[in-house]
């Protein structure tokens, strides 16, 4: 099973799998599974010694699942948080322009994961399609995750999560960086401390204001199971460790951009398709038990 975002803890009610071979997958097992589901990824290829040189993607099998329909068309942020760039990675970018960006960072192109989603409504199991859901790459210890929506939105990103470590002699001082990222995200870091981990979020409220908090977390109470209530339409967490000794200097620091104001839409589509396939599929029935 795999995270999907905000997803599931919306929903409460769908899981998700995904397909043997994602960007974590290593293991022969799994390379010669995915293979025989005609399925490789460029690290199995390596890995089993076949060509690297396809010009296409593979796509994913056919699991029997339902054909989720692009109902819903992405509604870009109208704040700072819309205007933000990580590497040149933006909320609401294609899943093209987004592959685009992290292979001119990272020099490879990313790893893609492939996700399904199931529930069970009216005691019938749905799943759907897989779809692309999650793509990775890495420079060094810069680590890169983009957070793809489900087709019901066309699959574009609505999460960005970065994660760069430094070495202790190759450090940048926290002043510098700081004012960096005033600068550009317009978020205030507060002083770091020794051995502690800072946070700070830039985050906008159910009218698109924007604001600051420190220590993370959720700006505005939810319902967590059906986040009826409003609450905050998206954020920019930004987390900070000091160098062990050396606190005017940074070990690591790492970015969560998210769209929860599309996340908490494609949930309740999600829901409305896959529960949808089910009442025709039921009111379509003329099943009748011999007597």
């Amino acid at each position: 099973m795999t995270r999907l975002s905000l997803l599931a803890p919306a929903l409460g009610l769908l899981t998700a799998g995904i397909l043997p071979v994602a960007a974590d997958a290593q293991s022969m097992t799994d390379c010669l599974l995915a293979h025989n589901q005609g399925v490789v990824t460029p690290v199995c290829a390596r890995m089993l010694g076949l060509s690297t040189t396809s010009p296409e993607p593979q796509a994913p099998p056919d699991n029997g699942g339902i054909h989720l329909k692009p109902t819903l068309a992405y509604q870009p942020l109208g704040n700072a948080l819309g205007q933000a760039s990580i590497v040149g990675l933006t909320l609401g970018q294609s899943q093209a322009n987004a592959t685009t960006a992290m292979k001119a960072y990272c020099g490879t192109d990313p790893e893609v994961t492939n996700t399904y989603l199931s529930t069970t409504y009216k005691g019938v199991d749905v799943k759907t399609q897989f779809f692309p859901s999650q793509m990775v790459c890495h420079k060094e210890q810069d680590n890169l995750t983009v957070h793809l929506s489900p087709p019901v939105m066309g699959t574009v990103v609505t999460r960005i999560e970065r994660n760069v470590t430094f070495p202790s002699d190759a450090s940048p001082r926290f002043a510098e960086l700081q004012g960096d990222i005033a600068s550009k995200y317009g978020l205030h870091l507060p002083p770091l401390r020794a051995s502690m981990n800072e946070e700070r979020t830039l985050y906008a409220d159910a009218r698109g204001q924007t604001g600051e908090k420190e220590n993370g977390g959720p700006v505005n109470a939810m319902d967590p199971m059906t986040y009826e209530v409003p609450g905050e339409m998206a954020h920019l967490l930004l987390t900070t460790q000091p160098v062990m000794g050396n606190p005017s200097h940074v070990a690591n620091i790492s970015f969560d951009l998210q769209d929860i104001r599309a996340e908490r839409a494609i949930g309740g589509e999600l829901l409305k398709q896959m529960n949808g396939s089910v009442d025709a599929k039921l009111a379509n029935s003329d099943v009748k038990p011999a007597l």
